[in-house]
């Protein structure tokens, strides 16, 4: 096999950990999406802000997040994955030790024990477990390989991921262990699994719903029960569907204008700038506003299926649908949550819901996307 000087060049530049000239070859078209979401959701905070029942600067906090963001975005896209992925096991061992600290430290807010207090800041571990797992996950299924289609090297997929899964939902935190399931399956799938061993595992989970059903806790079961009746207690357990639903049908085609959403100005919808935050968004903008973040979600969701598909190597593969699951899963239970389709959990919806936690993963998230272009070059 003969190379050019051109390929030699090439590797050189990818020795070592990190490489700044990856920068050069940024890609701006998801760049450009990130940013237009990250400006919509700084745009819909700034009205949430506005609320009389708004105890925090969402605005100008959440503006230090997508800065903070954006540079461990670029930091990871200069990174050699193929080191990270060599370290994958620690950092494995280390998210499981952190969840396991939560539930022997962590401080216990709103009903969950999902925080470690560390002085001024607040870290809760099991949103950094996402992307952990993907890298867990990557690295797994590139050392083994082929041997995905034996039935022990399958199952012990879902041991790995069962793992921080149990620990997650110990906290309790339902809607974040609920993200690593989709995550699991669709990795496994393309790495290359015999598809009636995923078809039997997903007719067993099926089959063991109810029992599954029977292990939450009773305000998990409240919201199942609201979500399916919803009018059965209004002013209790459907207030939120109810209300959220309401928001959003108020906003008519074109919205009410911006920081004119009676609606959430009046509190009437609770948790207006975290998990329904997108209702807040359909009131003030409608149902044209809506249509264009979605629009914009799937772009950046269908690019990164295009990074994942043209790279030729697997582990850049893996990794890019691994975080496009993730964003996916976010996208469509938040808003379904929003519009009373889904029962009500604590799933953010990505560039718009505030919080520190669950912007640095989307950011990382990003970072990786925009590394698998890269990669894809250096085997090209």
């Amino acid at each position: 096999m003969s190379h050019t000087v051109k390929d030699f060049d090439l590797l050189d530049a990818h020795i070592g950990v990190f490489h700044y000239r990856n920068l050069r070859q940024i890609d701006w078209l998801t760049l450009a999406l990130v940013f237009a979401l990250a400006a919509i959701g700084l745009m819909v905070l700034y009205s949430a802000s506005a609320s009389p029942a708004a105890k925090a600067p969402f605005f100008f906090k959440q503006t230090l997040f997508f800065v903070m963001g954006l540079g461990v975005a670029l930091f990871i896209m200069c990174l050699d994955f193929r080191v990270v992925l060599s370290l994958a096991p620690l950092m494995y061992g280390a998210a499981v030790l952190l969840l396991l600290a939560v539930l022997e430290f962590g401080a216990e807010i709103k009903g969950g024990q999902r925080w470690l207090v560390l002085g001024p800041f607040r870290l809760q571990p099991s949103e950094q477990t996402k992307l952990v797992l993907v890298f867990m996950l990557a690295w797994y299924f590139t050392t083994i390989k082929e041997r995905i289609r034996k039935l022990p090297y399958f199952l012990l997929t879902f041991v790995i991921a069962g793992i921080p899964i149990a620990l997650i939902l110990k906290q309790p935190n339902l809607g974040t262990a609920a993200v690593l399931v989709p995550v699991t399956v669709a990795m496994v799938y393309v790495a290359g699994c015999k598809w009636w061993h995923l078809g039997l595992l997903i007719l067993a989970g099926l089959i063991a719903a109810p029992v599954g059903y029977t292990q939450l806790a009773d305000y998990q079961k409240k919201r199942v029960q609201a979500f399916l009746n919803p009018e059965a207690d209004p002013t209790g357990d459907g207030w939120q569907t109810r209300q959220s639903k309401i928001t959003v049908g108020s906003g008519g085609l074109s919205g009410k204008g911006f920081r004119k959403g009676t609606q959430t100005m009046l509190n009437y919808l609770p948790e207006h700038h975290t998990d329904f935050i997108f209702s807040l968004l359909a009131e003030e903008h409608g149902f044209i506003g809506g249509a264009l973040v979605i629009a914009l979600f799937a772009g950046l969701l269908l690019r990164g299926l295009r990074f994942a598909l043209a790279c030729a190597d697997m582990s850049g593969a893996l990794l890019a649908v691994g975080v496009v699951t993730i964003l996916a899963f976010h996208v469509f239970v938040n808003v379904g949550i929003t519009l009373g389709l889904m029962p009500v959990t604590g799933i953010p919806l990505p560039f718009l819901s505030y919080g520190g936690s669950f912007y640095l993963t989307t950011m990382m998230c990003i970072g990786v996307l925009l590394n698998v272009p890269v990669r894809k070059q250096l085997f090209d």
